[in-house]
């Protein structure tokens, strides 16, 4: 259980709805312009998602905006992730695991500086390490304090919490974009086709009327856990943030859903 919330994170928590299509969608409607980097930046939000396999509730993640700070001279946006199990699955227990991620930006994506994760069940704190050169074109990865690998490093790109910002630049745009993402100590990439159709929406961090929404579709080249290799698909807000819905991974076990359950922005 712990690999698998793991990898979600790792999937940057991108929102998917699983299907063959784009979906039968609402009568063709003006989508409002995807945000550009500035617009994200200029909101601060929290999420709280729940992570489901059929009916079981595996537990939680938050995803929190620390603070704007520095590192390595450079500005960048301190952001926290929080992954909780739910205690009452059997064989599971109590699991708790952190992420961090410093992130920077340029005028039309997202990239990390450095990623970093705690064990918190376990008392292990800077359990994996990523850190991004970019003059040297290098990702120097280490585990538990002991140096695993150097990989190729030649355009932006992160472990996972920036992917979660980049996808929603291109969300309901039709276009096709991809993101390389270093996880497990290996480069990977992710392949994303955006399509720009509206559908109609049910969220429970917007009870009330069905809000409209957007779907992306990709594939991810890389190796996870519980033979995880390939499709993605996803679903985003059709506003001027995008925000990210519901996610649909599928593991060898089936299917397991992340879905908003909780949202709140202000603003700068």
């Amino acid at each position: 259980m712990k690999t698998l919330l793991l990898w979600l994170v790792y999937l940057g928590c991108v929102v998917a709805f699983a299907s063959s299509g784009p979906g039968p969608g609402l009568p063709v409607q003006t989508i409002p312009d995807a945000p550009d980097v500035d617009d994200i930046m200029g909101v601060r939000e929290d999420f709280t998602y729940e992570v489901r396999y059929g009916f079981f509730n595996l537990g939680t993640i938050t995803i929190n905006i620390i603070s704007d700070t520095t590192y390595s001279g450079q500005p960048v946006r301190y952001l926290f992730y929080k992954i909780l199990s739910n205690r009452s699955i059997p064989f599971v227990g109590y699991k708790e695991r952190h992420y961090h991620a410093y992130m920077a930006h340029n005028d039309t994506t997202f990239y990390e500086l450095k990623f970093w994760t705690d064990s918190i069940h376990d008392e292990i704190y800077d359990e994996t390490i990523y850190d991004y050169d970019y003059p040297g074109e290098s990702v120097y990865t280490f585990e538990e304090g002991e140096a695993v690998d150097t990989l190729e490093l030649t355009e932006p790109g992160g472990s996972g919490p920036a992917f979660f910002y980049f996808a929603r630049l291109h969300a309901g745009s039709g276009r096709e974009v991809d993101y390389p993402i270093y996880i497990s100590h290996e480069k990977g990439k992710v392949e994303l086709q955006n399509y720009d159709r509206i559908e109609s929406y049910s969220s429970a961090a917007f009870p009330g009327d069905d809000v409209e929404a957007v779907r992306t579709r990709g594939y991810a080249d890389l190796d996870g856990p519980f033979g995880f290799r390939g499709r993605i698909d996803a679903i985003f807000m059709a506003d001027e943030l995008r925000i990210p819905l519901e996610a649909r991974v599928r593991v060898w076990i089936g299917n397991v859903v992340v879905r908003l359950v909780d949202y709140e922005r202000t603003e700068g």
